[in-house]
């Protein structure tokens, strides 16, 4: 009996020690934001005013409806213009071989409003193509040229979608924090080896992304932080979600990952698929992390949302949601549709905060 207590305490202390070891090579967190990376801090990249919001928008509609004036003054006078008339007048302004379409499914058949662009010289993100463009930035933070991030060029003149590093697009964050109340985004660090991991210097690091299966605990600050999290062990949600790279002076910089890819909801996104990606990260004192993730997203995804929330994009959101889809259709970056001879992806970089957590990993299924 003894004998088998003793077998039984040595085995163990081996399989403690081996959770030890294990712990040590890597780091868990949760996302406790996501979103596009704008560097909006004045109005110089907007020389020219913001886009046009609500009432300016139904303004030009039924202008090109061909309605007088005096009648156009009566429906967008501020105590008088609801989200009807959009509903009533704006919905189905596209037309499509003479007959009228819905123009939040058909947003290339109404006139290009010519929405105006974003145009300072810093914004987030990485140089894709290894060039310097007349639409690329410079990154505020690493100081790389080149930045291809022209999604923020589209979204940079909107009173919604404006934002800074350390205030995310208002709106978004909303949804966001919706969408977070059913789900969890997890992120681990590993070095590949059986020595502690070293969040200041590594040769040979694995970023990886996964779906959680709880929701995230919070308090009165926001994210708790060191909550054990179980990941999904669903095969579908840990396809194409990892990154690899080192880490220098504290800074993870990844390779090249060909595509980056993760599952979300039609309220913000269906799905963020990045082709060509990017990541870095900054592991801050605090324990937290500050990351970002570039690539080409294909233009049909980001427009997605602005699409299914239609009017009330325009009304509520005061954008011209055919505006903004053209806008990214003329400005894509690259992979062109072999049907449409149009680019069909466009580069766009998100920015992501985490704080620490536990992390389970449960067998495959």
């Amino acid at each position: 009996m003894r004998k088998q207590i003793a077998v039984a305490a040595t085995a163990m202390a081996l399989a403690l020690s081996a959770t030890t070891t294990a712990f040590a090579e890597s780091k868990g967190y949760i996302i406790s934001n996501w979103a596009p990376a704008m560097n909006n801090v004045d109005d110089s990249g907007c020389p020219n005013g913001r886009n046009a919001a609500a009432q300016e928008i139904m303004t030009y509609v039924l202008k090109n409806q061909g309605m007088p004036e005096d009648q156009i003054q009566k429906i967008v006078a501020p105590d008088a213009m609801t989200q009807d008339a959009f509903v009533e007048y704006g919905a189905m302004r596209g037309r499509k071989d003479g007959k009228a379409v819905n123009v939040y499914s058909h947003p290339t058949r109404v006139p290009d409003p010519q929405i105006k662009l974003e145009s300072s010289k810093e914004g987030f993100g990485f140089n894709l193509d290894g060039k310097v463009g007349a639409l690329d930035y410079t990154d505020p933070l690493t100081k790389q040229a080149g930045v291809d991030n022209v999604a923020a060029r589209v979204f940079g003149c909107f009173d919604r979608t404006r934002a800074t590093l350390e205030a995310p697009p208002g709106n978004w964050s909303y949804r966001w924090s919706h969408y977070m109340e059913g789900n969890s985004w997890l992120l681990e660090v590993k070095n590949n080896s059986d020595k502690p991991l070293n969040l200041q210097n590594e040769e040979n690091v694995t970023v990886t992304f996964y779906r959680g299966m709880q929701i995230p605990m919070m308090n009165s600050s926001g994210y708790q932080r060191n909550v054990t999290y179980t990941i999904d062990p669903n095969t579908e949600l840990k396809t194409l979600t990892t990154f690899k790279g080192k880490i220098k002076d504290g800074m993870f910089m990844s390779e090249v990952t060909p595509q980056f890819r993760m599952i979300a909801s039609s309220r913000i996104q269906p799905i963020f698929d990045f082709k060509s990606a990017r990541m870095r990260i900054t592991f801050k004192e605090d324990g937290q992390l500050l990351g970002f993730v570039g690539g080409y997203m294909p233009i049909k995804m980001i427009y997605f949302p602005f699409g299914d929330y239609a009017m009330a994009a325009e009304y509520i959101g005061g954008m011209d949601v055919a505006g903004v889809y053209q806008a990214l259709q003329k400005n894509a970056d690259t992979d062109i549709d072999k049907v449409g001879k149009v680019r069909t992806r466009i580069s766009q970089t998100y920015q992501y905060f985490a704080v620490p957590a536990y992390l389970i990993h449960q067998p495959k299924q």
